[in-house]
């Protein structure tokens, strides 16, 4: 490894961009640094390989790994088919050097939530998943001792660790709550925070060279009803020469849903459905006037043929095919960062023969009232849990490489790859990417997503991964900061709103559907949408109003 001096020159490289991009402070997810040059020794007590500590950061100094550990993990993100122990070089570094052996057990979307609640309650959980956070399950699994508390003095045994968990407020909460830290929060966004409020990262992609065909004006930051004005022209116009096969905004269910959200805060599209008025009484966003009037923009424009007429049935990947694989869309909403830019780019070259710069441009999307509409993240996706029965020398064992994942050193590390190998630092402190011009480490090497996801996630390190053209790095910056200069505090709060965050009750659970699938429904049901609409609240409002009732009175008991 490199003496301190490399590392230190390292992090005066990130403060100066830092403070050239304005960014605010957050998690450990774009700062880091390794070596990667390890060699294999024997110990003597195991006969197992380890790295020797002469090349290794400071870190790993006094610390003994001299006996293996075997943990079982079972996480999303991760492949069955991989060996996640001696795969390629990258996995080799860390599990040598921390004389660890994974034993993972890949879930996918569809079953993760079901195989896990099976796991847990039947105490016969792997040693440590990968678990989407549910209040009251987790409540009912700390009270029941299926999860085990983290030791008292973690945070000062393992520092990195904690200030990174502490990135989320999930995690001061829910020790509050507890009284002992069940749960390790994974934050999405650290040291490279893009605004003060952390907004979603869906933003909306337009052909910038048919509107230019057309002579329309294609804005930075877009109302909805203008978004489906383009598409109504350009549908009209047909520069690409589509024909019948142009439907201008294309999309799976949870996309168009996407600008429903985007004119009605609370229409339960990636947020929450409920709201507390002026008075302290909670609402319900999906009655709201706003979210009546887009769903009436978009049910005429499904009329109008400016949707295509059967995107309730669109699936990943074909949700964005029609537009950069067969160019047979012009608008489509996704995620505004770096790493979606780029496939977008990608997809565009190979596919298409066009050149990314020439034909998009990527928006941010407010309502009609010209505000930005949302729910502040609470800045993680996952949390690490622990089984009751994981040994003290296992947990002490992913601990530390939790830990050292988390310092600047692991982090760069896990974005990056190996220094001398995929990267390196000029002598003015900025990294030098060595893998092919459009990969990433993550590309490189199938392991990664296990370690990039133990602990901090790195969409901030988007703002400077060398392997994403900087088109893209500051276009991502510039949409997050985009829709928070067009809010307010109404439209998208600078605190979210605990009650509703840790309420649960069976009347909530009864209470709970698939907004997106409710409003496409109602998108296509002929008839008038206004009075669809007012009987499907109709409908609905029996089973909701005993949530707005137990919100209000939470609300009230904490005052």
């Amino acid at each position: 490894m490199k003496t301190s001096k490399r590392l230190i020159l390292a992090l005066l490289c990130f403060v100066l961009i830092l403070s050239t991009t304005a960014c605010s402070e957050t998690n450990p997810q774009s700062s880091s640094s390794s070596s990667g040059q390890t060699s294999d020794v024997s110990t003597e007590n195991t006969g197992e390989t380890s790295a020797e500590t002469e090349d290794l950061p400071e870190w790993f100094e006094g610390k003994d790994f001299s006996e293996k550990q075997v943990i079982s993990i079972a996480s999303i993100q991760v492949e069955d088919s991989f060996d996640y122990n001696q795969g390629d070089d990258f996995v080799k570094w860390w599990s040598e050097n921390f004389n660890i052996e994974w034993d993972v057990t890949s879930l996918t979307m569809e079953n993760w939530a079901e195989r896990l609640r099976i796991w847990i309650n039947s105490d016969d959980m792997p040693d440590m998943a990968v678990w989407d956070y549910k209040h009251g399950e987790a409540t009912n699994y700390v009270d029941q001792g299926l999860l085990k508390a983290l030791p008292q003095d973690w945070k000062e045994n393992y520092p990195n660790l904690a200030k990174a968990a502490s990135q989320s407020p999930m995690s001061e909460k829910t020790e509050e709550i507890f009284g002992d830290t069940y749960f390790l929060f994974r934050p999405v966004f650290s040291n490279n925070r893009p605004a003060d409020k952390l907004s979603s990262h869906t933003s909306v992609y337009l052909r910038k060279d048919w509107a230019d065909a057309i002579g329309y004006e294609l804005k930075d930051v877009m109302k909805v009803s203008e978004i489906l004005d383009f598409a109504a022209k350009v549908k009209e116009a047909d520069p690409g020469n589509v024909g019948d096969a142009f439907y201008p905004l294309v999309g799976k269910t949870s996309s168009i849903a996407y600008f429903i959200g985007a004119n009605s805060t609370y229409a339960g599209c990636g947020t929450s459905p409920y709201y507390q008025d002026e008075n302290g009484v909670y609402q319900w966003g999906p009655a709201s006037q706003e979210t009546l009037e887009v769903l009436k923009m978009l049910s005429q424009a499904y009329r109008d043929g400016l949707i295509h007429p059967e995107f309730y049935a669109i699936q990943d990947p074909d949700d964005f095919g029609a537009f950069y694989t067969t160019g047979e869309s012009a608008i489509c909403a996704g995620e505004g960062m770096a790493w979606k830019m780029t496939e977008f780019e990608q997809h565009l070259s190979a596919d298409l023969n066009l050149n990314y710069e020439d034909v998009v441009k990527v928006v941010a999307v407010v309502g009609e009232d010209g505000n930005y509409h949302g729910e502040p993240l609470t800045n993680y996706w996952g949390t690490n849990i622990f089984s009751p029965h994981i040994s003290d020398e296992k947990l002490e064992r992913i601990l530390n490489v939790m830990d050292y994942s988390c310092t600047d050193e692991g982090q760069l590390m896990i974005r990056c790859g190996i220094e001398g190998v995929d990267w390196e630092m000029d002598e003015n402190g900025n990294i030098i990417s060595h893998i092919e011009d459009g990969l990433t480490a993550r590309d490189k090497y199938a392991i990664k997503p296990l370690y990039e996801n133990l602990m901090t996630l790195s969409d901030d390190f988007q703002f400077l991964d060398p392997n994403y053209a900087e088109i893209h790095r500051t276009r991502t910056k510039e949409l997050y900061e985009l829709r928070e200069e067009h809010s307010t505090e109404e439209s998208f709060p600078s605190e979210p709103d605990w009650t509703k965050v840790f309420h649960d009750s069976q009347a909530m659970n009864l209470a709970s559907m698939t907004y997106q699938d409710e409003y496409a429904a109602l998108i296509v049901k002929d008839g008038d949408i206004e009075e669809n609409w007012k009987a499907w609240v109709n409908e609905k409002m029996p089973m909701i109003q005993p949530v707005l009732d137990e919100l209000t009175e939470a609300a009230n008991a904490e005052k």
